[in-house]
């Protein structure tokens, strides 16, 4: 009797390895495609909170740098601008503490902001009679302090000295700018020596 044959073929055997090295391969992509282990997921955010605790003060300082140092350049500007307005209007002009932007405070507290005017009439150091008002800034913003060591007001004579010169006791007038969260030498101290010379330095802080 003739029995019916089959009309499949036999696998070779190297059909049959590669079925085996796909079906490896498919179990493997579906093992990576998985994602994070649990512990890998803790070992990153233990790293990610290691570069926050580290970089995040030092971006909160280099913050605070940058503003000390742009208040420190604008008040620098500003006793420039009343030297030079002296020279070249050939008068007295003067630079005050403000709390108003009108008027001088007769403070030593200049973080209140303050005034530029030309002063050759009527009382020194004070806006008044015919005087003319230059420029105005207002108060320094965030925690920082602008004290002087002891001057209301900064006076310059038409030859771009301060108008304590012809004093023979005449000392430099400081201006210290400093921050409750001072750290480093983030400190700045503005001087003006009596024959003009206006400079800003870095000092460190607590000093």
């Amino acid at each position: 009797m003739d029995f019916p044959r089959s009309s499949g073929k036999k696998l070779d055997a190297s059909e049959n390895s590669c079925r085996v090295i796909n079906k490896v391969l498919i179990i493997d992509d579906m093992k990576s495609s998985k994602g994070f282990t649990l512990l890998e997921l803790m070992v990153t955010l233990a790293v990610s909170a290691i570069l926050i605790f580290v970089a995040v003060p030092s971006f909160v300082s280099f913050i605070r740098n940058s503003q000390m140092t742009t208040q420190a350049n604008a008040f620098f500007t500003d006793l420039s601008l009343t030297k030079s307005e002296a020279v070249k209007r050939n008068a007295r002009v003067s630079i005050c503490a403000s709390a108003d932007s009108i008027t001088c405070s007769g403070s030593t507290n200049w973080a209140t902001g303050w005034i530029v005017f030309t002063d050759a009439s009527g009382a020194s150091g004070v806006l008044d009679g015919a005087d003319e008002l230059l420029r105005v800034h207002d108060e320094i913003k965030g925690e920082a302090t602008l004290i002087s060591n002891g001057d209301a007001y900064v006076q310059f004579t038409p030859s771009g000295y301060a108008s304590t010169y012809t004093d023979a006791a005449a000392t430099e007038i400081f201006f210290t700018l400093d921050h409750s969260n001072c750290t480093g030498d983030q400190k700045r101290v503005i001087s003006v020596a009596p024959f003009g010379r206006v400079e800003v330095e870095r000092q460190a802080c607590g000093t």
